[in-house]
């Protein structure tokens, strides 16, 4: 008995052992004949783009011929691991080539089959899957989506929602700023700076009535993102809006307002920074615009000066910094001096 069952173990192990090694030999065939064809898919879609962006003027490609050599390559929504990654090949294609070619490539992407394949990420339940869509979409250019990505602009996941955002600047432009003060959810730094950058990218040319359409919304982060478009374009006619905000009751707004502001030479402005100056509740955002207004200014003697006889220590210290290096030693030694004989430290 014990060995039949010796036996009828080693049966098992040997037809498992056999099924192990089909196993390899079929994933190692499967592997090999995927790694050619993916090679095939990129060896053709480089051919198809060179042959587009520098053609043969005797010999020219036609869309239609390259519908068809996509098609005989395996490029079909019957295939989805093929047209994925086509659409992985088209992105990095895109993104590596600038000027005039890269228009064209719009123009070439709009032609190639695999639209279907980004726009059911979109529409399926998991937010990767969505996030990962939208930025399918708007790389390939596909606007043929617009209407069902503005929705998703206040999607609760903020990765999808960041994207779609991100569409539409790619997409609409400068006209995808009307929908900032309908946004309800926070746009966060890091998602105004690509904002910011993305429109610049695309659209050098600022169309300053379609920003001043949105100058009214209460938002903070709406404020935020209207100062960095400014900062971003040097709209030296639009630096009211920023000076506007120096005083504002959020810190964030300020923080932006004085970073922005860095970036002007404002000198017609100076004496309404001043006054700026004393209703900003924060010390750390008194010190940058004490720096600002001694860059790009005549030294106002009178105006350090009374920053000295502020009760924050901080202030008299940058005030005596600034007035002692610009040559009124005589004015701070002055003061001080002045502040130790009244506390009775000089009585004789």
């Amino acid at each position: 008995m014990d060995i039949a069952v010796l036996i009828l173990v080693l049966k098992v192990g040997l037809l498992i052992l056999i099924l192990l090694w089909i196993s390899i030999s079929f994933i190692m065939i499967y592997r090999r004949r995927r790694s050619r064809k993916l090679r095939l898919i990129e060896n053709t879609f480089a051919e198809v783009v060179s042959n587009y962006l520098y053609p043969d003027k005797e010999n020219p490609v036609s869309l239609v011929e390259i519908q068809r050599l996509m098609r005989k390559i395996g490029i079909r929504e019957s295939r989805m691991m093929n047209v994925q990654y086509l659409i992985t090949l088209m992105i990095r294609t895109q993104r590596s080539i600038l000027g005039k070619n890269h228009h064209k490539l719009k123009k070439l992407y709009s032609q190639i089959p695999p639209y279907r394949a980004s726009i059911s990420k979109v529409r399926t339940y998991g937010w990767y899957n969505k996030a990962c869509g939208i930025r399918e979409i708007y790389e390939m250019n596909q606007t043929q989506y617009l209407q069902e990505i503005i929705p998703l602009r206040n999607h609760k996941n903020l990765y999808v929602r960041r994207e779609a955002q991100i569409a539409l600047v790619v997409f609409l432009g400068w006209e995808s700023l009307r929908f900032i003060p309908y946004l309800r959810q926070k746009v966060t730094l890091w998602q105004q700076i690509k904002i910011v950058e993305k429109l610049y990218d695309l659209y050098k040319e600022p169309q300053v009535e379609a920003l001043r359409k949105i100058y009214g919304s209460d938002r903070t982060f709406a404020k935020q993102l209207i100062m960095r478009i400014i900062r971003k374009y040097g709209l030296e006619s639009e630096i009211d809006y920023i000076l506007s905000h120096l005083d504002h009751s959020n810190y964030e707004v300020r923080e932006a307002a004085i970073y922005c502001l860095n970036s002007f030479k404002v000198t017609t402005k100076i004496e309404e920074i001043k006054n700026f100056f004393h209703r900003i509740p924060v010390v750390s955002q008194q010190r940058q615009l004490i720096d600002y207004i001694f860059e790009n200014s005549e030294i106002d003697l009178n105006f350090y000066m009374d920053l000295l006889r502020t009760s924050n220590d901080e202030i008299k210290l940058k005030a005596a910094e600034i007035l002692w290096n610009s040559g009124y030693k005589e004015k701070v030694q002055e003061f001080y001096l002045q502040q130790y004989s009244n506390t009775g430290v000089y009585a004789e």
